[in-house]
């Protein structure tokens, strides 16, 4: 999701008081709000949505960080039961009578899901449901979606939860912290993270310096950085701390680093500072995590507490 390049789900908020929705003619029929999202389609909403089917976590768990818990009628196989309760776990690629009996308000996903179920996605909009899909945000655009969510749902001050996460992203210590370390987000290729990615900016967050800082994403646009072991090695005296993120995209543990041949010699190794985090915890872009203090779990790590 990019705002300031794409004008992607620009928000074209007509927030209407309802005396003075009241006053217009009985058949005027008063717009919400309207949005336009990372696939290109535009969506009007003629009331705060009541029902919502959310195939993403991250929008999922932001909607729970924000007091949408009882909107969501479905959720995506890969959310946490703990957070969402008893609502159903729809796959990766549901099908259509299965979101359809669910009589959502909004099915709110991302364009890549989109992309790869397109038939599913036009047969609903052509049912009325409407959908939205929006990209993971990057770190400045997240505030923004907060608000965009809060809207969604009819919150009356949705710039307080917006004011939020823009002060939880900028509460962290600055981007040159004491501690060097370096984060791997796939043991097979020993690839870290791009530098402006979401998981490179929690780092900073913690306290943390980034020893791949100068890396190279491996794709445009992408979040994942090429590196190496025989970077690694060759950055050690950068690396105070190894991580290993552990989650869909690495299988790879801090006890199978540590145990690598390759990289026995290093400090870290020594030292014994290499640590499992959670994928979902240092990538996903979800106020929730923030606010049940990702970060300062995290920052433990700087002060070498495991």
């Amino acid at each position: 999701m990019n705002f300031s390049k794409k004008s992607i789900l620009t928000l074209l908020v007509f927030y209407l008081a309802w005396g003075v929705c009241l006053s217009q003619s009985p058949s005027a029929e008063a717009m919400y709000m309207e949005a336009v999202d990372d696939a290109g389609f535009r969506v009007e909403f003629e009331a705060p949505v009541d029902r919502i089917v959310s195939l993403y976590t991250a929008h999922t768990e932001n909607l729970i960080a924000i007091g949408g818990a009882s909107r969501l009628v479905a959720a995506s196989s890969g959310d946490d039961p703990e957070l969402v309760g008893d609502v159903p776990l729809l796959a990766i690629k549901p099908g259509l009578e299965q979101i359809v009996s669910l009589a959502p308000d909004l099915v709110l996903t991302r364009p890549m899901q989109v992309r790869s179920q397109e038939a599913l996605y036009g047969r609903l909009r052509a049912l009325g449901v409407k959908v939205l899909a929006i990209d993971p945000p990057k770190w400045e655009e997240f505030p923004d979606y907060i608000e965009l969510l809060s809207r969604l749902i009819g919150d009356p001050s949705p710039t307080k939860a917006a004011s939020l996460a823009k002060s939880l992203l900028s509460s962290g210590a600055a981007e040159d912290g004491a501690v060097g370390a370096l984060l791997i987000t796939n043991g097979r290729s020993l690839a870290t993270c791009a530098p402006d990615s979401w998981a490179a900016r929690m780092m900073a967050l913690a306290g943390f310096r980034n020893a791949a800082a100068g890396s190279a994403r491996a794709m445009r646009g992408g979040v994942i950085a090429n590196f190496g072991a025989e970077r690694i090695l060759a950055a050690d005296k950068d690396i105070d701390v190894v991580l290993l993120q552990r989650g869909a995209m690495n299988t790879m543990s801090a006890a199978d680093f540590r145990s690598d041949p390759r990289f026995l010699s290093l400090r870290a190794v020594r030292d014994g500072k290499v640590f499992d985090v959670s994928e979902a915890d240092i990538s996903r872009p979800s106020l929730l995590r923030l606010k049940m203090g990702v970060i300062n779990n995290l920052r433990k790590l700087t002060l070498f507490g495991g």
